[in-house]
């Protein structure tokens, strides 16, 4: 009797067993997930918009910094000078056109019985022409308040400064990049899936990513598919035509297409830095509640070792 419940024991654990390995084997061939996927997020890239001396970083490399907050300050000194000598142009050629314009008054008063037509045309034309040189120098006041305000680099929104390349005393240049933003709270997984596998991937199904190198497993949701990769076997030739390779080889390899993955609001609080890669399995809804079973497990320990 003991003898018969030991076989019965050991045949029931090969049975779990053979199930088990069936499930892992077709959810490594046929399910959609893939070792080849990486963090990323929006980038913003901080570009002056005046030349001058940098006179200010208060800030350093891969600091966390809010929106508004000061990131750099351009040769303030300089730009305020222009705004000044603008400034005094404007107030000059208001006084010339208030001049003109009593002048112009004055002889249109007098009318011809005092001075040619000619004379008052040309009192017209000059207070015309002061009048334009007027609303020149205003928008190059307003050019140089601008530029001031610009001498002045701020954060546009909450996140992390890297790759910090310029400091206090060097001479940047109008649109020369200084300083990488990656925005905080903007991580999404872009994960590249076999073609094979599209399509069994629905916007919204469940998705677990395990970050390279952790035990730690985050969760997310399928944002969307790429709608087109490069073909690289097709090229246009002078004429324009497409030139198609006529090698096709004995094994072809499916194509991988990126697929955007949003990541839970709560993993954006501790996020993992853009362009590590990750482990991605789409899980479906249905199967939300398997995350802890023990063939779970076993996939993902198969998916660490290959």
């Amino acid at each position: 009797m003991i003898k018969t419940s030991r076989i019965a024991i050991t045949v029931i654990l090969v049975v779990l067993a053979a199930i088990a390995v069936f499930k892992t084997w077709a959810f490594y061939t046929e399910s959609p997930w893939t070792r080849d996927a990486k963090f990323t997020a929006d980038v913003v890239a901080i570009s002056p918009d005046v030349s001058g001396l940098l006179s200010e970083v208060p800030i350093v490399d891969n600091q966390l910094v809010k929106k508004g907050q000061v990131l750099m300050v351009i040769d303030r000194q300089r730009y305020e000078q222009a705004l000044n000598q603008a400034e005094a142009d404007v107030e000059y050629f208001k006084t010339l056109a208030a001049e003109k314009q009593r002048e112009a008054g004055r002889r249109v008063r007098l009318g011809v019985q005092a001075m040619s037509q000619e004379e008052i045309d040309q009192s017209n034309n000059s207070l015309a022409t002061v009048r334009h040189q007027l609303a020149k120098a205003t928008a190059a006041r307003d050019l140089a308040r601008l530029d001031l305000e610009r001498t002045v680099v701020l954060a546009p929104a909450d996140g992390w400064v890297t790759n910090l390349n310029v400091h206090a005393g060097e001479f940047i240049n109008r649109g020369q990049t200084t300083v990488a933003l990656v925005k905080k709270g903007s991580f999404y997984i872009l994960a590249y899936m076999e073609e094979t596998k599209l399509n069994t991937i629905k916007q919204g199904d469940r998705v677990e990513i395990t970050p390279l190198g952790s035990n730690r497993i985050l969760t997310g949701t399928v944002d969307s598919i790429s709608a087109g990769i490069h073909n690289s076997s097709s090229v246009a030739d002078s004429k324009g035509l497409a030139t198609v390779d006529s090698n096709l080889e004995w094994v072809r390899l499916a194509q991988r297409v990126p697929v955007k993955i949003l990541l839970a609001p709560a993993e954006q609080e501790h996020p993992y830095p853009a362009g590590t890669t990750a482990t991605v399995v789409v899980t479906k809804k249905a199967e939300a509640d398997n995350q802890s079973s023990p063939v779970m497990m076993l996939m993902h320990r198969l998916r660490e070792f290959g």
